[in-house]
């Protein structure tokens, strides 16, 4: 725990457009006895992506209902440290999904009023990370209206990489929200950067061209990334079209990260992958081709060296 308040260390640390530097990261938890240094919103996202969390035992359960009773008592102080003895055994993302459904289904006994109250005390002012998202976790099936107040506080915690993820269902839900979490995108570099991708909906033209452009360079591994980039860039029909060369380049990069499906699942995910594949070899023919460019084609040769229309095309292009 720190000795001040999470989002007074994050907003020490703004510039004057209200954006973290991109090399920004959150002190190391004085109460944190690991050698191990995590970067920021890494434990979360490798939780996210690589571990399939268990429901939470009845020890474990008892202490999230104990810690919300406490929050109608009003005692604060008893929940704070409720919520902390869960966070021993449990990340916040491995319970936030089930924090705020209780609360909506449990009104009679849970009122949402104070619950909200509570969630908004912890964002503010709580000196623990697991608590700050907590009480992000809490909102995010509140009405927009519960958190009109805090929408600044809010967007000023998801520049942080290790809070964007608990921000991003919020913003979604204002009216200007898609554009807002396109400025996150653009601006955080690292696990908030992969979470925002997920979020973010390509409405415009600007969108498009950013997936297409940036989209797999998040500041973790190109691979979490790619198959939103190439869905959200329409990257599949921009191969129909007359490629510029730093278009062929993009899509090569969006290529060559989806098939690395070592992190997660990419290219087994695009529709049609051998008909793109083609589209890409051929484009691959209208230009002068760079050292990144033959691995991978070599590598798709690799891949698919039983698929004759896929091979001889490689053959082709590296025999030129």
């Amino acid at each position: 725990m720190y000795e001040r308040a999470v989002l007074a260390i994050i907003r020490d640390n703004l510039d004057s457009d209200g954006r973290l530097p991109r090399d920004f990261t959150m002190p190391k938890d004085p109460d944190d006895e690991s050698s191990i240094l995590f970067a920021d919103g890494a434990q979360d996202g490798i939780t996210y992506f690589h571990t399939q969390p268990g429901k939470l035992n009845d020890e474990e359960a008892d202490l999230l209902v104990d810690a919300l009773n406490e929050t109608v008592r009003g005692h604060i102080d008893a929940a704070d440290e409720l919520f902390l003895r869960l966070t021993k055994t449990r990340r916040t993302i491995e319970f936030a999904g089930i924090l705020s459904a209780i609360v909506e289904e449990n009104a009679d006994t849970i009122n949402p009023i104070h619950a909200y109250s509570y969630g908004k005390h912890l964002i503010a002012l709580a000196k623990d990370k697991e608590l700050v998202k907590i009480g992000l976790a809490l909102h995010h099936k509140a009405p927009e209206d519960k958190v009109k107040g805090f929408r600044q506080i809010i967007m000023d915690l998801a520049y942080c990489n290790e809070f964007t993820w608990f921000c991003l269902p919020l913003i979604q839900k204002w009216d200007d929200g898609n554009d807002l979490i396109f400025d996150i995108a653009k601006h955080v570099y690292g696990w908030g950067r992969v979470h925002a991708c997920a979020f973010l909906e390509p409405e415009t033209w600007e969108m498009k061209k950013w997936f297409l452009e940036e989209g797999v360079d998040n500041g973790v591994m190109p691979s979490y990334t790619a198959l939103e980039a190439w869905n959200k860039s329409d990257a599949a029909s921009l191969l129909d079209s007359c490629l510029t060369q730093k278009d062929f380049s993009c899509i090569r990069r969006m290529m060559a990260a989806l098939l690395d499906e070592g992190p997660c699942l990419g290219i087994s995910l695009v529709e049609d992958p051998e008909t793109a594949i083609c589209k890409f070899l051929n484009q691959a023919k209208n230009f002068e081709l760079s050292p990144d460019d033959y691995d991978l084609i070599k590598a798709i040769e690799e891949r698919w060296d039983k698929d004759e229309q896929i091979a001889s095309l490689c053959e082709e292009l590296i025999s030129r």
